[in-house]
């Protein structure tokens, strides 16, 4: 097609003019955080450093109220996995904060993290070894 021959089509113009819009909309900038750049988990150490630190993002535990009875994550809040969908309300950050999210070997927390995603909470972050990891690790367990 010659440059002649798409100057009098109207319609060539405009349709390429706006699939450079649209794609120009799609495209993220470099400012844009990307989803991939949010580290998937986090090591007992880091946690237990931001928590000395009195830094720590919102610790969820999803583990039952009689395994969470029996010694948590200092500061951690307790919504056993099954409940998560009615109790969404308790969670007390913004979307876009950081949440870590941990159960005792991690296949509860794994079911937890679909629905906190599915729910628009951007930031959340398994614990590595999750509270196995944790206790092996000699970290402080608090009981009520």
């Amino acid at each position: 097609m010659t440059r002649e021959t798409m100057s009098h089509r109207p319609n060539f113009w405009l349709v390429t003019g706006l699939l450079t819009v649209v794609f120009a909309a799609c495209t993220p900038s470099a400012d844009d955080p990307k989803p991939d750049a949010v580290p998937k988990s986090i090591t007992a150490e880091e946690l237990n450093e931001q928590i000395q630190r009195s830094q720590a993002p919102l610790i969820l535990d999803v583990r039952t109220k009689s395994e969470y009875a029996r010694g948590h994550i200092p500061g951690a809040l307790n919504i056993p996995h099954r409940q998560l969908r009615n109790r969404l309300s308790e969670i007390n950050a913004a979307k876009t904060e950081e949440i870590v999210i941990h159960c005792y070997s991690g296949h509860r927390a794994k079911i937890a993290k679909k629905i906190l995603i599915s729910a628009g909470y951007l930031n959340v972050r398994d614990l590595d070894g999750h509270m196995n990891g944790w206790k092996s690790g000699g970290y402080p367990i608090e009981k009520p």
